[in-house]
């Protein structure tokens, strides 16, 4: 979805049957997590700026009424015919390209917006839950819930070896190399024949017989 085409309610996380006070609660917890205030380092600062721009420009439009009104007959004139027969699940595999489309672009405050919003939708989504808990996991300040959705992700897709391997990177830059021992030693049980995870291993118990360097490092 290109960003002027973006739905304004999507933005907010609400239903477009939403009430006026689901819509101004929505905005006031969405400014008070992304708030630019909160954030010292100058990239973190300039994503929770533009967030904050588009939730405002959002909120200024669906948050008054008759503006509101217009913005519902220009979605009701302009919406496919066969928007409203999508399946949640064609629902969410939307949201979940949109959300890796701005993660891939370095719109990092973007992409943990559709993810959000998809996870109010399906809030066992594994996908959504790990993308935005990785974002998270890169603010301290959110890193405890980032864990969670993290974790939480892992346990509901047991079987997704690339999950594992990136959230024990995380822990073993961070180090935290004990909890992530613990999680590739049980993940192990899972993928017995997956290289990275016996490398990530043999890095941290110092076998050399799987070598290294990681995935992605070139020898």
């Amino acid at each position: 979805m290109d960003r002027n085409d973006e739905n304004y309610y999507e933005v907010l996380g609400v239903s477009s049957q939403a009430r006026d006070g689901e819509i101004r609660a929505a905005f006031r917890d969405l400014v008070k997590e992304h708030h630019p205030d909160r954030f010292t380092d100058p990239a973190e600062k300039a994503e929770a700026e533009a967030l904050l721009k588009r939730l405002t420009e959002a909120f200024n439009t669906v948050g008054r009424k008759a503006q509101r009104d217009a913005y519902d007959r220009t979605l009701a004139s302009s919406a496919p015919a066969q928007t409203a027969q999508r399946s949640p699940q064609e629902m969410a595999r939307e949201y979940l390209q949109q959300g890796r489309a701005r993660l891939k672009s370095g719109d990092l405050a973007g992409a943990l917006s559709v993810f959000d919003h998809l996870l109010r939708q399906d809030p066992e989504n594994p996908q959504a839950l790990f993308h935005a808990g990785m974002i998270r996991l890169r603010n301290p300040r959110w890193r405890t819930l980032g864990s969670q959705q993290v974790e939480r992700a892992i346990e509901l897709d047991p079987f997704s070896a690339a999950f594992v391997v990136e959230y024990a990177r995380f822990l073993m830059e961070n180090g935290q190399s004990i909890r992530a021992l613990r999680l590739l030693e049980t993940s192990q049980k899972n993928y017995p024949a997956d290289d990275n995870i016996k490398a990530l291993l043999a890095q941290l118990t110092g076998d050399k017989s799987w070598g290294l360097p990681l995935l992605g490092k070139k020898k």
